[in-house]
């Protein structure tokens, strides 16, 4: 399993959608798969500490997940 993949199975404790903010009209809306491959390969999603690529197998203990880590709004899944 592929760590896009893997990041897919945690819906919905992945963060919320920060291309497509909640507003009056419409509800906050989950990540879409572009913008969280995006966030792997801008470095905004850590992985016990590391950047992962999105292609990148997961064959291995996930001990913390990270996304944002450079941001005020940093939010952390252990």
């Amino acid at each position: 399993m592929n760590a896009l993949q893997w990041l897919n199975g945690l819906r919905p404790a992945l963060p919320l959608s920060i291309e497509h903010p909640p507003t009056r009209e419409n509800v906050a809306q989950p990540m879409s798969n572009g913008e969280l491959k995006r966030h792997m390969q801008q470095g905004g999603v850590l992985v016990n500490g590391e950047r992962i690529a999105p292609d990148e197998r997961i064959d291995f203990a996930v001990f913390s997940l990270v996304f944002f880590p450079r941001s005020a709004s940093r939010a952390t899944l252990v």
